[in-house]
């Protein structure tokens, strides 16, 4: 019996290293390139764990598409109770622990990985690589590396549903190949439709305090300080928008800049010195997000994002208030 195992295994295996074979890395990258569009486009709900640092988390999410665009629910499953409404971009945040409802025009409220719809723009940066076929949730899926060509970037390992090319499992992986960061379906179900009650809260939440986006950010473009220019910035990054954005903690808008490669993000805030505050002065993480501090002048600079340390650093001392003529 052991022998029939064993060859069991050794042949299944063996099928993977050749099914590899035949794989390049441009077949994979047509993969995650269509992996987000799809996930737009399905019918579906299920549960999922989200693990970062020391803590885990379980979620429940129903995702619906229709003819208005993109409609999902999320419930936490442990610990502080939340749940968070999102159609197509409009995010709305329910806290009943501190009785307060947030509503934000920021996109998707994913914890999955997005991609861009061309990967070759950052291939220079990036090796795809295919290592297999693994089962997530009780369902074929397909195992991929991402892997960064210098030490500016994390990498990232993900399983795509083999028969619809939706996003089962990710790994965030640091520097030193280490898990930082992982979401992973646990069930799932596809449906031909959702019904409208499970998207649903299961509160009202009128008597809430409500928190809305206008309350928080001006994208007017004559509201930002565009002598706030970054010098030397970190290989394959560029600057992707450039907003005021209004903290929690702070009584005044903050500049918001946002720098990303195309698949790692990392915004950069700088606000006026508020001597009541607890300043970053050097470097600080938490799980796979680290962050940056420095003061030039009067005000505090702050980068942070789920990349190395020394990215978040060169972002950082990177940024200067150039006075333009």
């Amino acid at each position: 019996m052991r022998a029939v195992l064993f060859l069991a295994l050794l042949m299944s295996q063996f099928s993977i290293a050749v099914a590899g074979q035949n794989v390049t890395s441009e077949n994979v990258r047509e993969w995650l390139s269509r992996v987000s569009s799809v996930g737009k486009t399905l019918n579906y709900e299920g549960t999922f764990i989200y693990r970062h640092g020391n803590k885990m988390e379980a979620i429940r999410v129903i995702h619906k598409a229709d003819e208005k665009g993109e409609h999902e629910r999320l419930v936490s499953l442990t610990g502080v109770a939340r749940e968070i409404i999102r159609n197509n971009d409009q995010v709305t945040c329910i806290l009943p622990k501190n009785r307060s409802v947030v509503v934000d025009n920021v996109g998707p409220e994913t914890k999955l990985p997005t991609f861009p719809s061309d990967l070759a723009n950052i291939e220079g940066y990036y090796d795809f690589v295919f290592e297999g076929y693994e089962r997530v949730a009780s369902r074929q899926a397909r195992r991929v590396l991402i892997r960064p060509k210098d030490s500016l970037r994390y990498g990232y390992r993900v399983w795509i549903d083999d028969a619809f090319e939706l996003l089962l499992r990710s790994e965030l992986l640091d520097t030193g190949g280490n898990v930082v960061e992982q979401i992973m379906f646990t069930s799932i179900k596809l449906h031909q439709t959702i019904d409208e009650a499970l998207l649903k809260p299961n509160i009202s939440g009128r008597e809430y305090k409500w928190v809305t986006d206008d309350e928080k950010r001006s994208d007017d473009p004559m509201a930002v300080d565009a002598s706030w220019q970054a010098n030397d910035l970190p290989k394959g990054f560029m600057k992707s928008h450039h907003n005021m954005q209004k903290l929690p903690d702070n009584k005044m808008p903050v500049e918001h800049l946002v720098f990303t490669d195309g698949l790692a993000w990392v915004s950069v805030y700088i606000e006026k010195l508020d001597k009541q505050k607890q300043l970053l002065d050097g470097t600080s993480n938490m799980g796979a997000v680290n962050a940056f501090g420095r003061i030039v002048g009067d005000y505090q600079i702050t980068a942070v994002g789920e990349v190395p340390e020394a990215t978040v650093q060169l972002l950082g001392r990177s940024i200067e208030h150039i006075r333009i003529q």
